[in-house]
């Protein structure tokens, strides 16, 4: 592997790319965050027994 200064260890990718990747990730985890809040919200206000 070369010494790029550009690069990020162990990616390979650039600085940049790397906030790219980052950012599509905390953007996915806030959508399934929000998917699994609103299927638990479901799940106790159908289910009678957890009432």
């Amino acid at each position: 592997m070369s010494n790029d200064p550009d690069k990020v260890w162990p990616t390979g990718l650039t600085l940049r790319e790397a906030e790219e990747v980052h950012s599509y990730l905390i953007d996915g985890t806030r959508v399934f965050g929000a998917i699994a809040l609103l299927a638990h919200i479901l799940v106790a206000v159908t289910t009678p027994w957890l009432g």
